[in-house]
C-alpha cells in the first residue's frame, strides 16, 4: 500500500527511535481502525532500519481460543536462540521472560520488536508486554505494538493493560484517515469520483486502495458490497478456496488445502497475483482480515458448519494436536463433545502460562455447552471456573459458582469437601469487602469439621479464621486460632498451611510493641517456607504483610525493599491480585513520605481497573482524595465518602481508620463536618479492642485536633492490652511522624512562632495549598503577622482561593448538576449549596454559573 499522508507519523517513529540507539528503549502504541495502515507504516519504518537493526515481528490471532504467547513464539522462532527455545518448551513463563530479556541484552545491534493486533492478545501475551515495557528503558529495543481502536470496548482487557504501563516508557500514536484532498488525487488516477470514494471509504486507506484496485469493478455502495462483488466474479473453485480460508482465521496449511481441494493452486493463481491471498510459512491467508470476515459472513450457517468440520477432521489427524484451533473449529462445527474433551487440556496449558483469563473463558465455555447432569463433572467445571475468576479479580462470578459447588457437595455430604468449599467462600467474600459473609462462611467451615478428626483441611479452616482475626487486628484471637492451625499443619507435615498460619500470627505480633521482633522473625519464617516450597500466593502474602506492618511502624526503608522484592516476585508469577495489593501499599508509603505525584500515579493506575477488589481499591481512593484536599483541588470529598462506605463494610480497622482520619483532616481544612457522630463512636469503640495501636494513636491525634475530643490514650491502651492478654506495660503509645514530612510539619506547628514558620514553609514546598491557607489563617488568628509567602497565583492549582467545598460544588456545576443534585451528592442542604455558589461567583468575579465554570477552566482550576 502506498504511504499517503503518513510522513508525520514516520518522522515521529524515527525521532523516538534515535533515543533507542542511545541505549534507552521505548514502546510505541500504534492504533487506528482496521485498514487504517498500521502494518504498512510499520513495514516502511522497519525497511528503513533493517540493515542496522535486528527486526523481529509477531502477530496475535483472532482465534476462539488464542494461542498463548503467539507473537512471542513467532519471534522466538526468528531469534533462533537454542536457550530461549528450550525455555519456551519448558513452560515456565517467568524463566522464559527472563531468558528472552537476557537474549535481547546480548544482541550487539539495536532491536525492533513488533507485536501486531494486540487487541486479540491472550492474557499471557499481555503480561509479557507489561513485563517488557517496565524494563524497556534499559534495553536498546524499540517495541512497536499495534491494535485496532474499534475492537477495544470499555471492559476490554487491553484497557486495563494500557492503564498499567509506565508513562515514561511508552508513547501513543493513532493513525488518522486520509483527507478528502488525498483521496480525490488517488481517485483521479483511476478516473473515479473522489467525492464518491471518500464517502464510501471515509478516508480509510484499505477501503480506498481496495475500491480502486484493478480487480474491483466500479464503486459499490459500501465496502462489503465491494468485496462481495469481487468474490462473486471468481470461478467456482476459487470461491470454494476463499470460503474455506474464511473459516480459518489463522490461515490454512498448504498440506491441508491439498487434501480438501486438490486443484486449489490453479484456482487461486489470480488471487495470489492480485494479493488478495498471500502465502507465508506454507500457510494461505487473506491479505486483509476484512476480506476474510466479509466472505465468512456471506456463507450460510449450514455451509460454515461443514467447512469447520472439514478443517477439524484434518487437525485431529495431525501429528501434533493444536488444541486452541481444535476448540475453535469444534465450537463452530457444533461438535460440543469434542470441545468439552479438549477444554481441560487447553485450560491447563493456559494456566501453566499464567493466562488465567483465557482459562476462565474456557471453563465458562464448558459450562455453557455441557448439557449433562453428572455432579462430579459440574463440580469440576464450576470449581475450576470459580478459582480462575478469583485469580482474575472477578470475585462476584467466583462466589456465584462456588456457591453452586457448595450446594452439590452438601447433597453428597462429604464434610471435608464442604468445609474446604466454605473456607474458599469465606476468602472470596473477604476480597469482595463483605466481612459478615466472610465470617459466616468461615465459622460454618469450623462447625462442619467440629466432630471430625484433625486433618489438613481442618488446619486450613482454622488458619482462615486466624487470618480473618489478623485482618481485623484482634491479636489474641488470631494467635489462638493460628497456633491450633500451626500444630495441625506440623502434625500432617503440611508446609503450605504452616506458612499461611505463621503469616497470620507473625503479622499481629509484629504490630504489638512487646512482640515486634518476634513477629518479624515469624513472618520471615513464613516467607522462607513459602519460597522454599514454591507456595507462590503465600509468599506474596508474606511480602504484603511485612510491607504493611513496616509502613504502619514507619520503617519505610525496610518497607521499600520488601515492596520492591514482593512486586517483582508477583510480576514474574502472574499474581496480579497480590501485586496490586502491594502497589496500593506503595502508594500509601509514597503519600506518607511526601512523594505525592508518585503516590497519585500509582493510585490512578490501580483505580483504572474497574474490577479492582474493594480491599485493594479503598487505599488508592484515600491516597488520591488526601492529595486533592491538601492541594486544594476539587473532587476530594466524594472520593473520601465512597472510601468510607466501603471501609466500614469491611469491618476492618486497617481500612476504616485511614478513611476516618482523612475525613477528620478534611473537616479541619474546611471547617465542615463530614462524619456522623455514630461513625466516630463506632470507631472509638473499635479501637478499644481492635486495630493497630499505631494507627489508633493517629486517629486519637486527629480526633483531639478536629473534634476537641480528649481521650485517655493510656486507658485505651490498657484496655487493648487487657483484651489481648498482653504482658506489656501500659506506657502511652505515640504516633510516630518519622519520615513523614507533612505530618511532621503539623506536629511542628504546635510549637513556637519559629516552629510555625518552618511548618508552613514545609507545606508550601509540598504544594499543599489548602493546608497552607489553613495554617496561615491560624497564625493570623493568633496575632502572628510575619508569615512566609504562599504558592504563587500563577502556579497555584487554585488561583481564586476557593475552599475545598467550593471546589467540589464548582466541579459538580461543571458536570451539569442542579442545586438539589449537588446537595444530595455532598450530603448538605440546598441552602448551603446556594451559599457556596454565591461565594464562587464573587471569588471568580462572574455573574452566572456557566461563566463561573468557564472562568475556572481558563484559570486551570478545573481541567
Amino acid at each position: 500500500m502506498e504511504l499517503i499522508e503518513r510522513s508525520i507519523f514516520l518522522a515521529r517513529l524515527r525521532t523516538q527511535f534515535e533515543e533507542t540507539i542511545d541505549g534507552e528503549g521505548h514502546c510505541i502504541l500504534l492504533s487506528g481502525e482496521a485498514g487504517i495502515g498500521k502494518s504498512a507504516l510499520v513495514k516502511a519504518f522497519c525497511n528503513e532500519h533493517k540493515a542496522a537493526c535486528n527486526i523481529f515481528s509477531g502477530t496475535c490471532d483472532d482465534l476462539f481460543s488464542p494461542r498463548p504467547l503467539a507473537p512471542l513464539n513467532d519471534i522466538i522462532w526468528q531469534l533462533g536462540s537454542e536457550k530461549v527455545t528450550l525455555a519456551a518448551h519448558a513452560g515456565n513463563r517467568g524463566e522464559l521472560f527472563g531468558c528472552f530479556l537476557n537474549e535481547l541484552k546480548s544482541l550487539a545491534k539495536p532491536s525492533i520488536l513488533v507485536f501486531e493486533d494486540i487487541h486479540w492478545a491472550d492474557e499471557a501475551t499481555m503480561d509479557f508486554i507489561k513485563f517488557l515495557s517496565r524494563r524497556i528503558a534499559s534495553l536498546k529495543c524499540f517495541f512497536i505494538l499495534t491494535y485496532r481502536t474499534d475492537e477495544i470496548h470499555t471492559r476490554h482487557p487491553l484497557r486495563n493493560l494500557l492503564g498499567q504501563l509506565p508513562n515514561d516508557s511508552f508513547s501513543r500514536m493513532e493513525l488518522t484517515p486520509l483527507s478528502m484532498r488525498a483521496v480525490t488525487l488517488l481517485a483521479a488516477r483511476k478516473g473515479y469520483s473522489g467525492d464518491d470514494v471518500f464517502h464510501i471509504s471515509g478516508g480509510n486507506p484499505f477501503y480506498v486502495n481496495e475500491i480502486m484496485a484493478s480487480y474491483s469493478v466500479g464503486v459499490p455502495e459500501n465496502i462489503r458490497d465491494s468485496i462481495l462483488s469481487v468474490y462473486h466474479r471468481q470461478g467456482d473453485e476459487t470461491r470454494q478456496v476463499w470460503e474455506l480460508l474464511s473459516a480459518s482465521p489463522t490461515g490454512l496449511e498448504v498440506q491441508h488445502m491439498e487434501k480438501l481441494i486438490p486443484h486449489y493452486a490453479a484456482a487461486i493463481e489470480r488471487s495470489i497475483d492480485s494479493k488478495i491471498l498471500i502465502l507465508r510459512d506454507d500457510k494461505l491467508f487473506f491479505k486483509h482480515e476484512l476480506y476474510r470476515r466479509t466472505v465468512e459472513s456471506s456463507i450460510s450457517p449450514f455451509a460454515r458448519i461443514i467447512l469447520n468440520k472439514n478443517i477439524l477432521e484434518l487437525l485431529l489427524k495431525a501429528p501434533e494436536l493444536e488444541t486452541e484451533r481444535i476448540i475453535h473449529h469444534a465450537e463452530l462445527s457444533r461438535d460440543y463433545e469434542l470441545l468439552l474433551e479438549h477444554i481441560p487440556v487447553a485450560a491447563r496449558k493456559a494456566i501453566s502460562l499464567g493466562a488465567h483469563r483465557d482459562a476462565a473463558r474456557l471453563f465458562c465455555t464448558a459450562i455453557t455447552y455441557y448439557k449433562g447432569s453428572d455432579p462430579a463433572r459440574l463440580i469440576f467445571y464450576y470449581q475450576s471456573y470459580a478459582y480462575e475468576c478469583y485469580l482474575i479479580n472477578q470475585t462476584r462470578e467466583a462466589i456465584s459458582y462456588q456457591e453452586k459447588v457448595l450446594a452439590f457437595l452438601e447433597e453428597q455430604g462429604e464434610a471435608e469437601k464442604i468445609a474446604d468449599c466454605q473456607r474458599f467462600l469465606s476468602r472470596l467474600w473477604w476480597f469482595e469487602g463483605n466481612r459478615n459473609e466472610a465470617e459466616r462462611y468461615g465459622c460454618e467451615a469450623v462447625e462442619t469439621l467440629k466432630e471430625q478428626p484433625d486433618s489438613r483441611v481442618k488446619a486450613q479452616v482454622f488458619s482462615n479464621i486466624s487470618q480473618l482475626k489478623m485482618l481485623s487486628h484482634q491479636p489474641y484471637e488470631c494467635m489462638v486460632w493460628g497456633h491450633q492451625a500451626i500444630a495441625m499443619a506440623k502434625q500432617f507435615d503440611d508446609m503450605e498451611t504452616l506458612s499461611h498460619a505463621l503469616n497470620n500470627v507473625g503479622t499481629v505480633q509484629m504490630e504489638m510493641p512487646e512482640l515486634k521482633e518476634r513477629g518479624l522473625d515469624v513472618l520471615r519464617e513464613s516467607l522462607q517456607i513459602a519460597l522454599d516450597g514454591s507456595f507462590h500466593e503465600h509468599a506474596a502474602r508474606a511480602y504484603t504483610n511485612l510491607a504493611a506492618s513496616s509502613i504502619r511502624l514507619k520503617d519505610f526503608q525496610f518497607a521499600g525493599r520488601i515492596l520492591h522484592e514482593g512486586i517483582s516476585y508477583c510480576e514474574k508469577r502472574d499474581l496480579d491480585s497480590w501485586k496490586n495489593y502491594m502497589m496500593s501499599l506503595e502508594a500509601r508509603m509514597k503519600l506518607e513520605t511526601g512523594s505525592w505525584d508518585e503516590a497519585q500515579e500509582i493510585a490512578r493506575q490501580l483505580l483504572a481497573n474497574e474490577e479492582q477488589p474493594v480491599v485493594v481499591a479503598i487505599g488508592p481512593m484515600i491516597v488520591i482524595a488526601t492529595i486533592r484536599m491538601r492541594r486544594g483541588e476539587p473532587g476530594a470529598l466524594p472520593l473520601l465518602m465512597r472510601a468510607k462506605i466501603k471501609a466500614f463494610e469491611t469491618m476492618e480497622p486497617q481500612r476504616i481508620i485511614p478513611a476516618v482520619v482523612a475525613l477528620l483532616e478534611y473537616e479541619w481544612l474546611t471547617g465542615e463536618h463530614a462524619l456522623e457522630a455514630a461513625e466516630l463512636e463506632n470507631t472509638i469503640e473499635m479501637t478499644g479492642t481492635m486495630g493497630s495501636i499505631y494507627e489508633n494513636s493517629e486517629f486519637y491525634f486527629w480526633l483531639s485536633k478536629v473534634r476537641m475530643r480528649e481521650l485517655s490514650a493510656e486507658l485505651i491502651y490498657r484496655n487493648y492490652l487487657s483484651a489481648n492478654f498482653s504482658p506489656a506495660s501500659c506506657t502511652q503509645p505515640l504516633w510516630s511522624v518519622n519520615g513523614c514530612p507533612y505530618e511532621k510539619a503539623l506536629m511542628l506547628f504546635e510549637g513556637r512562632e519559629t516552629d510555625k514558620s518552618e511548618a508552613i514553609k514545609t507545606v508550601r514546598k509540598m504544594g499543599a495549598a489548602a493546608t497552607y491557607e489553613k495554617l496561615k489563617s491560624l497564625m493570623l488568628a493568633s496575632g502572628i503577622r510575619r508569615i512566609p509567602r504562599g504558592i504563587r497565583k500563577s502556579t497555584s492549582a487554585n488561583a481564586a482561593n476557593l475552599t475545598l467545598r467550593e471546589l467540589d460544588v464548582l466541579q459538580l456545576l461543571k458536570n451539569g448538576m442542579q442545586n438539589k443534585e449537588i446537595a444530595d451528592k455532598l450530603i448538605i442542604s440546598v441552602k448551603t449549596v446556594e451559599h457556596h455558589i454565591s461565594a464562587v461567583l464573587v471569588k471568580l468575579n462572574v455573574n452566572s454559573r456557566v461563566k463561573a465554570v468557564n472562568e475556572a477552566v481558563r484559570l486551570e482550576i478545573l481541567k
